[in-house]
């Protein structure tokens, strides 16, 4: 997660969104997600076109910029079931293609009911098909690290540009 607590000039950048007026803190949220998103977008597409289905649909439904003051990056964020049953909900399941299960082969047994009235053991391989465990990240990770540094400069800059272009057409 990027902060700006340690940053002074973000801080500077936060405190000049929060001073100014609706509409040009309207304008900067627009232009914000306008330029981000597609490089959002792209950078987890890329990240996860390595990936089989369906993680790669899980991490990317949802990719997106969300304005705000600093902007964030999100992804898997859509809360629409995928898959054939519709079960496997991005906003809710994207840490096992993200992050891995510890052991993919691992058994659950459990009991349920026969039809016949009486009770068995089921045996499943539930993790069957995720990929293994990973600290660091698999997709957001990684594409994060390479967009955070432009996403910012650019935040800044485009705070910059329109308090700029603000202040001309208020002398002219």
């Amino acid at each position: 997660m990027l902060s700006v607590e340690d940053h002074r000039e973000l801080q500077a950048a936060v405190l000049a969104l929060k001073a100014a007026p609706r509409a040009l803190r309207t304008a900067i949220n627009k232009t914000t997600r306008e330029t981000m998103n597609p490089e959002w977008k792209a950078l987890v597409s890329a990240n996860a076109s390595g990936l089989r289905n369906p993680g790669s649909r899980v991490l990317t439904s949802g990719a997106k910029i969300k304005a705000g003051n600093p902007p964030v990056a999100q992804a898997a964020q859509s809360r629409r079931g995928i898959g054939e049953g519709k079960r496997l909900v991005p906003n809710e399941h994207y840490f096992l293609w993200e992050f891995g299960v510890g052991n993919p082969e691992k058994v659950s047994t459990y009991t349920r009911k026969s039809k016949n009235g009486g009770t068995h053991q089921v045996r499943r391989r539930t993790n069957r098909g995720k990929p293994r465990l990973v600290k660091a990240g698999r997709v957001f990770y990684p594409a994060f690290a390479e967009l955070a540094p432009r996403m910012v400069s650019l935040w800044v800059q485009t705070i910059v540009k329109i308090y700029a272009d603000a202040l001309e057409g208020n002398r002219g």
